[in-house]
């Protein structure tokens, strides 16, 4: 694939990387993949992990919107960069993050900056990705400005 890949979550702080990812895409020309990773729910254990999916299908559709309604959000209603695609996919973040990471020339995560000790305020995803990337990694920080009122995940 090559290009930039920006793991995003529907966080406050994955918004931030996001709105990086996509002008760090338009500066380099290149594509931006945009992701969101969705794990089955522990269902999946008890059941075929089909007959999971099919039974929260509407949980899967509710994180597909999310992701678009970040994607939305990031944009304020300018075009994408032309070449941007937005995913879904299943698995760990972090697994699936560094598995892109194979094809990509930068991965993009946001710190969440919360807790307590100054050396996990990255957040657990952002460390593993830092650890193991097979590529050169991007932490944005959250700004000042930005607070839990910019969390596309809440339901309202």
């Amino acid at each position: 694939m090559g290009g930039i890949v920006v793991g995003v979550d529907g966080s406050a702080h994955a918004l931030d990387a996001l709105r990086f990812a996509i002008e760090e895409s338009r500066y380099r020309n290149c594509p931006l993949l945009v992701v969101e990773m969705w794990q089955l729910p522990y269902i999946a254990e008890e059941v075929e992990p089909d007959t999971a999916a099919l039974l929260d299908e509407p949980a899967r559709q509710r994180a597909a919107d999310v992701l678009q309604a970040q994607v939305d959000k990031a944009l304020d209603g300018k075009p994408g960069p032309e070449n941007m695609q937005v995913e879904l996919r299943t698995g760990h973040p972090a697994e699936v993050l560094i598995q892109l990471g194979r094809t990509a020339d930068l991965l993009v995560v946001g710190a969440r900056g919360r807790g307590g000790f100054r050396h996990l305020l990255t957040g657990s995803i952002a460390t593993q990705v830092v650890n193991h990337a097979p590529c050169p990694v991007t932490i944005v920080p959250s700004g000042p400005a930005t607070s839990r009122e910019g969390d596309v995940s809440a339901s309202g």
